[in-house]
């Protein structure tokens, strides 16, 4: 779209693509004893980190400049972390946001929350002035 905007949709059930990345998590760890978000971690770039969450550029990423913010301390869902975490959080997220967008020139945004994997995870929509258009991605669906 032309214009900054924000949609936000939850839905009623689990899509597709989290059920599978929790599956995979579950068989990482009967099979290792290791969480695979931790063990990720160690070969992702990190990016940026405060005393309690992590911004990452996954190892093999799906798109350009995507980058996971996730939980240094293992925590089940989103919302039940506290102020001070949100804090640092909010910290993170926007410094990690003003660098893309300075990077960038200026570009839009693409983000999803899984709460039950609790990720974040945001992608730019690269402005073509820039970069030719090198995703497309936008609106349901990630």
């Amino acid at each position: 779209m032309a214009h900054s905007h924000n949609q936000v949709i939850g839905t009623p059930f689990v899509p597709p693509s989290v059920t599978f990345r929790l599956i995979c998590m579950k068989e990482v760890f009967e099979r290792s004893g290791k969480c695979s978000l931790c063990e990720i971690q160690s070969q992702d770039i990190l990016v940026s980190e405060t005393r309690n969450f992590s911004a990452n550029g996954p190892f093999a990423s799906i798109y350009p400049f995507e980058t996971w913010i996730t939980p240094l301390q293992h925590s089940s869902y989103l919302h039940e972390i506290d102020q001070d975490k949100v804090s640092y959080l909010g910290s993170l997220l926007r410094s990690m946001l003003q660098k893309l967008y300075k990077y960038l020139n200026d570009s839009s945004f693409n983000y999803t929350i899984h709460g039950a994997v609790w990720t974040i995870i945001f992608v730019p929509t690269l402005n073509t002035l820039i970069v030719p258009q090198l995703s497309v991605t936008g609106g349901f669906g990630m």
